[in-house]
């Protein structure tokens, strides 16, 4: 089976842009995705969902083993780093491993904070 882990991610323009600037980033980003990271978001593919609403590209993956020496994993964490560091997207990344002290959280410049982590008790007496 394995130590399993929930990712989370999301990439986005920058919010301190004019709007016409963040639309025109947001189908840059569609376009950035369909060519340079084919590879990653076909691999990914059905983690992968795009809102408009938010002009976000939102990654959600459950049960995965998350080790980054993993070609698949290595090549994700490898278009986060460079989406977020060479191209000016935002970029926010959580995993949350099976270890309750778990977690790892990496957020870009200007991100705004959407994915938190909350952990609760629950009793069902």
């Amino acid at each position: 089976m394995g130590y399993r882990s929930d990712v989370m991610a999301l990439v986005y323009p920058r919010r301190q842009l004019a709007e016409a600037e963040i639309d025109a980033d947001y189908d840059r980003l569609k376009t950035i995705m369909n060519t340079t990271y084919k590879d990653v978001f076909e691999e990914w593919g059905a983690d992968f969902a795009w809102n408009d609403r938010r002009r976000v590209l939102l990654f959600t993956c459950s049960d995965v083993k998350w080790y980054s020496n993993y070609p698949p994993v290595a090549a994700f964490n490898d278009f986060i780093e460079d989406i977020g560091n060479d191209l000016g997207y935002v970029t926010e990344f959580v995993r949350v491993g099976e270890e309750t002290d778990d977690i790892e959280q990496s957020f870009g410049e200007h991100a705004e904070y959407y994915l938190t982590v909350h952990r609760t008790i629950e009793c069902e007496v």
